[in-house]
């Protein structure tokens, strides 16, 4: 006779499905997608249930054990997350604990964080006799007596703040009142606000552009079948109100939506905007990110997996959100790196988004105004529908850009951050009262120290990067590893004292700005002031009510922010991101160009953005001007074409590091030539070479770089060599399929 049984993918070291036997109790209980308990060698471990079936266990060569429990009665992964899971595990070469570990989250493992309340509740009625004596002996009790029986509900301790706990302690005493304990559900941004100015949906109306894309969408949506969508909107066209749109036609059919947002600090002002915008209780739209507690993390997990959650808004782990019929994907930004996680697994989120969206024959939308040249390039396969907002919704214009020389700057004697012609602007905005963004994508006060009298470079011990000062702290950090040491008084080397700064950081810029403008009100933003939780917000929340003139900033300002006060921008500093090694270097500064500059003129004032540089010919910056997506995208293409970089083939990077640097190089060097020989022409293989960044936390890095069209077959061979040639302690080797950072 059969035995049922499971498949359960584990927690443990084995790479693969194992064979466990259901008990009798757990017959009618179990099914696909559930967390069970299992015996693993001589331990216990987690794993996922799946393929429940019959098996013949007299026939087997070896014991099967059998499941221990259900750590849950429902399960909390569906068909599609399974299925997910397989083709993350062959497609980016990561193990199924890796992907487990990141998909399940640490705290619904730990089966902990509950919350609980107590509450209140009049369980004993007294006759009027009782009432009397009660009201002569303990007026106070009675006051509550009657508190309850009039409000007849139930009360946490905070609602009843007017009574003294002797008196409620008292009534429970006496069989009165009733004390019960519920588990609390953790509601994230519960009373999210972003300033004096709400965001409401009053009365839109859409644009002609607006309602074409929507009503495309909604055709998509009605089929039930899978498909891409490319929203190519400038800034401020309203691509967020078409998201809404799609968002309530799902919700209107019974499904559930994902939406992706590429930094967690843009997470509440969405949430509040899609709590606004849709006809659902807070509770059911979900919040997912890292920077959750774990009780919270926990709370959202389980709303989502057993139904009660029908949006879930995140950042790119919100990509696996066990929502039970997911029929739109939302990827706002859709050409942000950070969509691209940088530890094992190095999934890329908007990749995972569109294969989920197949799996559940979904719609996925990926939005952008200067989407990346991976998804144009799809578009022009029409493996993706482009849908296009060419227009503001306001129907004003993009801001005037002006570009000035710094090298005719200098030339005329005025070497300063701050150019002639910006700090003219900056004076001229303060006087309307009308508000400044200065962006300059590093953080620090300077990034480099060096000695004017030798060859001495502050660099860090452990990682072969110069450490940027920061004012503030008076000490060098690494940005890499974090590794801190005070700013030396003399040189280390020669014992001089000329120990000088050269670059600029944000931190610098708000001095100078300072400097240049006493009486205007300036702030920074960046990961050094926003260190505290909802920093980030309370700096924006004063910046939208004006309590702020000038805001300096990183990359947290160049997206997602609207502010119609502002009405100039300035862009400190882009030659260095210009001449960085990366063949996505021109494409990024090219975004960033577009994005910061779309903070600009969002209101009812017309907007200016100033670009400092050195190179006001390059045609890079001349195309960024013009805001020609169009021309740049076909430029890329031809120079990615010529060396068979991304669209045009698929990288696989091989990182290889260790502490040793002579054992590292000859590992990388073997099985670069064994790779080689097995390549057969199915794929290019260029390196091993040093990294960009060589040595990082005391390890040696050599990078190769495995071009090719087909992922599944240039990974075949590589996992032929791996097989040969083992990690060791002395050397270890990791795969990045797609990588985003190249050094």
């Amino acid at each position: 006779m059969g035995c049922l049984c499971a498949e359960v993918l584990t927690f443990g070291m084995f790479d693969g499905p194992l064979l466990y036997a259901i008990p009798r109790g757990l017959k009618n209980i179990l099914t696909d997608g559930m967390l069970v308990r299992v015996p693993f060698g001589r331990t216990k471990t987690l794993g996922i249930t799946l393929n429940i079936c019959q098996m013949d266990l007299n026939k087997s060569s070896f014991r099967v054990k059998e499941i221990l429990n259900v750590e849950y009665d429902f399960p909390l992964l569906g068909t599609d997350m399974i299925k997910l899971i397989f083709w993350m595990r062959k497609y980016y070469a990561v193990s199924y604990k890796s992907l487990l570990e990141t998909i399940i989250p640490l705290a619904i493992r730990k089966s902990s964080g509950f919350k609980f309340v107590t509450k209140f509740s009049l369980i004993k009625t007294l006759s009027k006799k009782d009432c009397e004596m009660l009201g002569r002996r303990s007026p106070k009790q009675y006051a509550l007596y009657e508190f309850l029986l009039k409000s007849n509900g139930m009360f946490e301790k905070s609602e009843l703040k007017s009574f003294s706990t002797s008196a409620i302690n008292s009534l429970i005493d006496k069989g009165i009142v009733g004390e019960t304990f519920e588990r609390a559900n953790r509601i994230v941004y519960a009373n999210q606000t972003f300033g004096k100015s709400g965001n409401h949906r009053e009365n839109v109306i859409l644009t002609a552009e607006q309602q074409n894309v929507v009503t495309d969408i909604a055709k998509s949506l009605a089929k039930g079948e899978f498909c891409t969508h490319l929203i190519h909107g400038i800034t401020s066209s309203g691509k967020t109100e078409v998201y809404l749109h799609a968002i309530e036609n799902v919700l209107r059919s019974g499904g559930d939506a994902i939406y992706l947002v590429p930094e967690l600090t843009l997470t509440p002002q969405t949430v509040r905007c899609i709590r606004c915008g849709v006809n659902l209780p807070a509770a059911q739209v979900v919040v997912w990110h890292s920077g959750l507690s774990e009780g919270e993390r926990r709370d959202a997990w389980l709303a989502m997996a057993n139904g009660e959650a029908r949006i879930v808004i995140g950042a790119r782990s919100a990509i696996f959100a066990p929502l039970k019929n997911t029929k739109i994907i939302i990827v706002d930004e859709e050409h942000e790196t950070t969509y691209k996680q940088a530890e094992t697994p190095r999934y890329h989120a908007r990749d995972v988004a569109v294969y989920r969206a197949k799996l559940c024959n979904a719609v996925c939308i990926l939005g952008s105004a200067t989407p990346s040249i991976e998804s144009l390039f799809n578009a022009s396969l029409k493996k993706y529908k482009l849908n296009t907002l060419r227009n503001r919704i306001d129907g004003s214009t993009l801001p005037r850009i002006e570009v000035v020389d710094m090298g005719h700057e200098y030339s005329m004697g005025k070497p300063n951050i701050i150019s002639s012609r910006l700090r003219e602007f900056v004076e001229d905005r303060l006087a309307k009262h009308e508000q400044v963004i200065l962006f300059l994508n590093k953080r620090g006060y300077s990034s480099v120290v060096f000695c004017k009298n030798c060859d001495y470079v502050a660099t860090c011990p452990h990682c072969n990067t110069s450490l940027t000062y920061h004012k503030q702290q008076n000490v060098l950090r690494c940005h890499m590893c974090n590794y801190v040491e005070s700013l030396p008084a003399k040189c280390p080397k020669c014992g001089g004292y000329d120990i000088l700064q050269s670059g600029v950081g944000t931190q610098k810029l708000m001095g100078v700005i300072c400097t240049l403008f006493p009486l205007a009100k300036v702030e920074r933003l960046d990961s050094d002031t926003t260190t505290t939780k909802d920093s980030f917000y309370k700096i924006l929340n004063r910046f939208r009510d004006g309590e702020i003139d000038i805001l300096v900033g990183t990359q947290m300002i160049s997206k997602g922010l609207d502010f119609p006060n502002v009405s100039l921008v300035g862009i400190i500093n882009v030659d260095s991101a210009m001449n960085f090694p990366d063949f996505r270097s021109n494409e990024r500064v090219f975004q960033s160009i577009i994005q910061v500059s779309g903070r600009a003129g969002r209101g009812n004032k017309p907007g200016i953005v100033v670009i400092q540089t050195n190179f006001p010919s390059s045609n890079l910056i001349k195309l960024a001007v013009q805001n020609d997506v169009e021309s740049f995208f076909k430029n890329e293409l031809m120079a990615r074409n010529e060396f068979f970089y991304p669209p045009f083939s698929h990288i696989i990077r091989l990182i290889f590091s260790g502490k040793n640097e002579i054992k590292t190089e000859l590992l990388a060097k073997k099985i670069c030539d064994d790779l080689r020989k097995r390549s057969q022409d199915l794929f290019e293989l260029r390196g091993p070479a040093p990294a960009a960044i060589y040595k990082v936390k005391d390890c040696f890095r050599f990078s190769s770089m495995c071009f090719s069209k087909n992922v599944a077959t240039a990974l075949e061979k590589i996992h032929e060599s791996m097989e040969v040639f083992k990690s060791t302690r002395d050397a270890a080797w990791t795969i990045d399929v797609d990588p985003i950072d190249m050094m």
